[in-house]
């Protein structure tokens, strides 16, 4: 009971998404579908009356009784095609408005750490990848459901005009087939569809040989019989178990049938003798034959429809969940209006301890350090040290920190967040390839200067990238025609040229150039003072012949501060460091 009360409450939330979509074209809905549903029900009826009746009709009757039966006829024909119109329509918008609500809802979420969950990822992704045919099953498969519904309540009227009990009797032997068959149905779309562990597992070695993430190790190692097996195996499994309780339904299922067919049988017996009798018109019998038609294929098209809307249902399930995410971060109450004029204390961390989850251990532990505006800082440190977790923690990424930052004497959490991240500009390790033209590309960090052409190839002359006689238009990646693909150094020296486009005050570089051969990036650090002046720096790197030209350096070792100071105060009094960036001289030294 509870499931089919949930399963009702889903459909009427989604039938709401569908009128707040567009309540024109939902009225048109409403309108047509009871009266195509009614309509075969006006049919039978006005076919009863003329058997029954053709004798004794005058030309004038039954001229009206056909001409009544030929309306019915050719809207039962019409409304079929508009309504199949207008559901297009209302698929348009509503894949369109599911595609937004969507988008909007991800920049709503500032905390991006939903987004490195991968649970919610695959939620999220898997929303986006459906939200293009979802709306064409809630549509069609939740008309017909309501249509088959009328047709059978119709139907079971019409049968009632012959005799109330045959109908009642109709009625109890159809229900509880119907919900059989919709248990069958129901079982295997959970156990094969749904998101249960071994549904997963079958899409996980299915997506593993089609995607291209894993496709130079498949094709290197030969892992298709490996995952293929698996996946048989797992197939194997689920189904031999679906299979046995499959038949036990299948025998319940048999039976229920085996004594409706006995019962609708002997109905007909009476009807027929009813008829003999001359108590029942001869008219009676296309009623309840056609009639009975019409109840047992509307309830298998109930049953099918609501199992497949059933599918559908979940996807909006997990839409309404999403939407109805609240962030920490996006409920916030803007206090502050970010401004340019940045004092002398620029940035200062005090006491930040922060860890990705409640259960993990600390990333960061007790971080103070203080810069002034303008200033160069080098970060480095060992894989892990907690570098690049820093920087996030400065553009407002997360906000489950202890501690304070500050920023222009106020505490970051006291800023409208999409405000303040236009005062930062950055180029993180996995730096975003957008398939769209390079002009794009490049002004994404300042849209509004998107047509100033000089700007933009200004800006791609600082990051050294040769357009090699390419327009600004010209769209870069594979996905769409006439893409131009890039080397990986290029597409670097692209995300370089977007963070030096950018008018913003601060510049976070996060291994800006682990990408790029060692002549362009000397040539990008010969300048690289120039390119960044009157910005304050934040550079990470593992590469410390690099780091002399920060004015300061903070060293991190396991999350902690270690040392912060000028590259010649590091060298003198701290070996960590010094043995680090020894380390790094004799490798360029053997190279």
């Amino acid at each position: 009971m509870e499931k089919i009360f949930n399963y009702l409450n889903l459909y009427l939330k989604s039938l709401n998404f569908v009128w707040k979509t567009s309540k024109s074209i939902m009225l048109w809905m409403i309108l047509m579908v009871p009266i195509q549903s009614i309509l075969p029900s006006i049919s039978i009826f006005i076919t009863n009356i003329v058997v029954n009746k053709i004798s004794s009709l005058n030309s004038i009757n039954l001229t009206m009784l056909i001409a009544v039966w030929g309306v019915s006829f050719f809207l039962n024909n019409l409304i079929s095609p508009l309504l199949v119109m207008i559901q297009g329509r209302m698929t348009d918008l509503l894949t369109y408005q599911l595609n937004t609500e969507l988008m909007r809802k991800s920049e709503r979420l500032q905390n991006i750490s939903y987004f490195e969950d991968s649970e919610f990822y695959n939620d999220i992704q898997l929303l986006s990848s459906e939200a293009s045919w979802r709306p064409v099953n809630l549509l069609v498969f939740g008309t017909s459901l309501i249509s088959n519904a009328i047709v059978f309540a119709s139907m079971l009227l019409m049968v009632s005009s012959v005799n109330i009990l045959v109908s009642l009797l109709l009625f109890v032997v159809l229900i509880p087939q119907g919900i059989i068959a919709y248990r069958i149905q129901q079982q295997a779309f959970e156990t094969l569809v749904s998101n249960s562990e071994e549904s997963r597992k079958l899409d996980y070695y299915s997506q593993v040989l089609l995607s291209n993430n894993h496709i130079k190790d498949i094709r290197l190692y030969n892992l298709y019989f490996f995952f293929i097996t698996k996946y048989t195996d797992v197939f194997t499994s689920i189904t031999d178990k679906l299979q046995v309780d499959r038949r036990k339904k299948f025998t319940n299922s048999a039976l229920f049938i085996t004594l409706n067919s006995i019962v609708i049988i002997l109905m007909f017996g009476y009807v027929i003798i009813q008829i003999k009798k001359g108590i029942l018109d001869l008219g009676v019998i296309f009623v309840f034959s056609t009639s009975i038609i019409y109840s047992i294929n509307s309830m298998a098209r109930l049953v099918e429809d609501s199992s497949l809307l059933y599918d559908t249902l979940l996807y909006m399930e997990n839409f309404f969940k999403f939407i109805e995410i609240e962030d920490e971060l996006s409920t916030e109450v803007p206090i502050t209006k970010t401004e340019n004029n940045f004092g002398d204390d620029i940035i200062e961390f005090r006491n930040v301890n922060f860890s990705y989850s409640n259960n993990s251990d600390l990333v960061l532990s007790n971080v103070s350090f203080k810069i002034a505006e303008g200033e160069k800082i080098a970060i480095v440190g060992e894989n892990g040290a907690g570098k690049t977790t820093l920087v996030k923690l400065l553009c407002a990424f997360y906000p489950n920190y202890s501690g304070d930052i500050i920023v222009n004497n106020k505490s970051l959490r006291e800023y409208e967040l999409t405000d303040y991240r236009k005062q930062i500009t950055s180029i993180f390790q996995d730096f975003s390839k957008f398939d769209i033209s390079l002009r794009e590309n490049v002004a994404l960090s300042d849209l509004s200067r998107i047509f100033k052409n000089e700007d933009i190839t200004k800006a791609l002359d600082k990051g050294r990238f040769n357009m090699k006689d390419m327009s600004l238009d010209q769209v870069l990646g594979r996905k769409f025609d006439g893409g131009k693909e890039l080397s990986g150094g290029e597409w670097q020296k692209v995300a370089l040229s977007r963070a030096f486009f950018s008018n913003a005050p601060i510049l976070i570089l996060d291994e800006p150039t682990a990408s790029i051969d060692a002549k362009a990036e000397y040539e990008l650090f010969q300048d690289f003072l120039q390119l960044t002046q009157g910005k304050t720096v934040f550079y990470i790197t593992h590469r410390l012949a690099s780091v002399k030209f920060a004015d300061k350096i903070l060293v991190l070792k396991s999350g902690v501060i270690h040392s912060f100071g000028t590259h010649n105060e590091l060298m003198n009094k701290d070996e960590y460091y010094r043995k680090l960036y020894k380390m790094q001289s004799s490798m360029y030294a053997e190279e």
